[in-house]
């Protein structure tokens, strides 16, 4: 049973300010940076289907994409919003492991027979995270951290992937070799999952989509 999940806030800094600010949803943002100079810390995904990214300096973020604006931030709500996360997280497992401000390991192996399986376990807390801190959060459940994390990625934005363990195989084939956790960043090239959850299957094929999502090629979410 792939008990690990991984669970990783999309776009968390930008998702944060779109939050605190309505006006800002919607809208392609930065979060630090200026048009004249500085670095981008990072891109809403309005932002980051134009090219934008983190790292990238505040000029080439407006040549990519013009209309984009750029925010200061407000770290100390990054930490609040993100321990908010952290508290729904633990509320499944004691066995949490957070590996950042935004992301954490959780095994469920001794909670399943309290909430049922992880498939069901990362949709209730994306829902959770949803409903009570208004964020949007993807989970990847599988047998192991590092596959929990591709999936989680492979989630993205919003989404949850579940990699059965017969179907590993199946499920990396068709990923870019910049996927892999300590590889690189993810290329262009990969698999973008819009507020559906799928399920990798034994057959040979890529994850399935659930009725009226849709599947494209994306930038790393």
């Amino acid at each position: 049973m792939p008990t690990i999940l991984h669970a990783d806030l999309d776009a968390f800094y930008a998702s944060v300010e779109q939050l605190l600010d309505p006006a800002l949803r919607g809208v392609p943002i930065a979060v630090g940076g200026s048009a004249a100079g500085g670095v981008v810390l990072a891109a809403s995904y309005e932002a980051k289907i134009h090219g934008v990214s983190g790292g990238m300096p505040g000029w080439r973020a407006r040549q990519l994409c013009p209309s984009i604006a750029f925010v200061k931030g407000h770290f100390g709500e990054y930490q609040r919003l993100a321990d908010d996360v952290m508290d729904i997280l633990s509320d499944v497992t004691p066995a949490l492991e957070r590996i950042s401000i935004d992301e954490a390991f959780l095994d469920v192996s001794g909670s399943t027979h309290l909430f049922g399986p992880p498939s069901l376990i990362g949709a209730q807390l994306r829902r959770r995270v949803r409903a009570e801190v208004g964020l949007p959060i993807s989970v990847g459940a599988a047998r192991t951290k590092h596959l929990a994390k591709v999936a989680s990625q492979v989630a993205k934005p919003d989404g949850l992937v579940v990699v059965e363990p017969d179907a590993e195989r199946a499920f990396l084939d068709p990923l870019p070799v910049g996927l892999m956790w300590g590889v690189g960043p993810r290329p262009s090239s990969g698999w973008r999952n819009v507020g559906s959850t799928r399920s990798a299957t034994s057959r040979g094929r890529r994850p399935s989509r659930s009725s009226g999502c849709s599947v494209m090629p994306s930038a790393r979410g």
